[in-house]
């Protein structure tokens, strides 16, 4: 069971022209302790995927579709993924038909037909639905009421004076809620329109203090009225009952583990350099030790040498306390010697992933390997860099079948008109192309 899996996700927003894609059909899975980079260029999707996972987004994004199910510590959570899949699969072709057609007018423009149309199909889906969750939560009834009557037990203890059970209370509460959530965090907060509520205290078991997030552009992500130190401590002291020495201490524990003399603490933000509010960015997503950071583009603004003692940084932290990472960045080069693996998006679906040394060795993507020929390499022999023709499309309306075919120099009429397969030609390692295994039995198209 991975850490991480992320199912048929499709994260949209509601503009006034209609429906950006901005995370459409994407799949992935992360491993404990493993680092993945996800890479592509701006507005590809990169961000709004980690924002919806950290269930960050924005209130005009809704989620229609997909599952992002975190095992927290555990429990009742591996049976999620083989559970939907062999419910689903007995549910078709009913719930399949309803779940496509309520997709299909989700994403249309909205109009007062479609409105009353919507409305049934929802209703439609979750009588499919309902019946199988029921099944579900018995299939798990054992183990949920025996953690009910845990924290019935040490709710008693804790009320009569018993404060050494405070810890193991609130241990119990998290482990109750990811079995009865079964750990998919869209499950937890989607309201029935799709968008997610800004707060719910399920959710509070699991942001920050299992999975956290270093933000896009350190300089504006600090507090500038608040030192530093103080906003650190504020984040730890939200989330777990110490007092403010005993934070302290550990924000001067973060501050070493990141490289910052302990005695900037009290400074407030314009006294930081670039690359200090980065590794106080750092500090603050690894203060509650998380199994899980996401790393938004961390040396955003930076200059080369303090780029790359950053990610050195991240790379030591990351071995040192074996979490699992994902770095997001759209220069391939910035990820290439930290990342087990590579998953690289385009268009809001993701186009290859495999490992690393695959993804420069046998590239099987064409978008791959247009990333891969417009950035230098210090090694091996010159060659010209070479720019991908034309941009990125409109989200708004992405071009039909592969998204990439008004890009791509290998398109042909199929392209167009036939959404292309997911081919995985080796294990691990999956292209998003109508001709993958032809590339891949040629040796891949880029061999860095």
């Amino acid at each position: 069971m991975p850490l991480l899996a992320v199912r048929n996700l499709k994260t949209y927003f509601r503009v006034r022209a209609g429906w950006v894609k901005a995370v459409d059909g994407v799949n992935l899975n992360l491993d404990e302790g493993e680092t993945i980079g996800l890479v592509g260029e701006s507005g590809c999707g990169k961000t709004t995927l980690a924002y919806s996972i950290t269930q960050l987004l924005p209130s005009n994004a809704h989620v229609f579709g997909g599952q992002i199910i975190f095992d927290m510590e555990g429990h009742a959570t591996p049976y999620r993924p083989a559970y939907w899949n062999m419910a689903e699969a007995r549910a078709a072709p009913d719930l399949q038909k309803a779940k496509a057609e309520l997709e299909t007018v989700q994403s249309a423009p909205e109009t007062k037909e479609a409105t009353p149309r919507l409305e049934e199909l929802r209703r439609k889906v979750d009588a499919l639905e309902n019946p199988l969750s029921e099944t579900y939560r018995t299939y798990l009834a054992p183990e949920i009421q025996a953690l009910e009557r845990t924290v019935r037990d040490l709710t008693m203890k804790f009320e009569t004076g018993d404060k050494a059970s405070r810890r193991a209370l609130a241990e119990a509460k998290n482990r109750l809620a990811a079995a009865t959530q079964n750990g998919d965090l869209v499950d937890i907060t989607r309201r029935p329109d799709g968008r997610l509520r800004e707060y719910h205290p399920k959710l509070n078991a699991v942001r920050w203090k299992q999975i956290s997030i270093v933000f896009q552009g350190a300089m504006n992500a600090l507090n500038p009225v608040y030192t530093v130190g103080r906003q650190i401590i504020e984040t730890i002291r939200t989330h777990e009952d110490v007092g403010p020495e005993a934070a302290r201490t550990r924000v001067e524990e973060l501050y070493r583990l990141v490289g910052i003399p302990a005695d900037r603490i009290d400074n407030f933000p314009h006294e930081y350099s670039g690359g200090m509010k980065q590794r106080a960015m750092i500090a603050m997503a690894l203060a509650l030790s998380p199994r899980l950071v996401i790393a938004d583009e961390p040396t955003t603004a930076l200059d080369v040498i303090t780029a790359s003692k950053i990610m050195d940084e991240i790379l030591r932290i990351q071995k040192d306390l074996h979490m699992a990472l994902i770095i997001i960045s759209h220069d391939v080069s910035v990820v290439a010697k930290v990342a087990d693996r590579i998953a690289v998006m385009y268009a809001g679906k993701i186009v290859e992933e495999g490992p690393s040394a695959k993804i420069f060795s046998r590239t099987i993507h064409p978008y791959t390997e247009g990333l891969l020929s417009a950035f230098p390499s210090v090694v091996g022999e010159r060659r010209r860099l070479v720019s991908i023709p034309g941009n990125p499309p409109s989200l708004l309306s992405p071009p039909n079948a592969c998204r990439f075919h008004p890009r791509c120099q290998y398109a042909k009429d199929i392209c167009s008109t036939v959404d292309p397969p997911e081919v995985t030609p080796e294990p691990g390692h999956r292209g998003l192309c109508h001709f993958v295994d032809e590339f891949y039995a040629r040796g891949g198209l880029f061999r860095g």
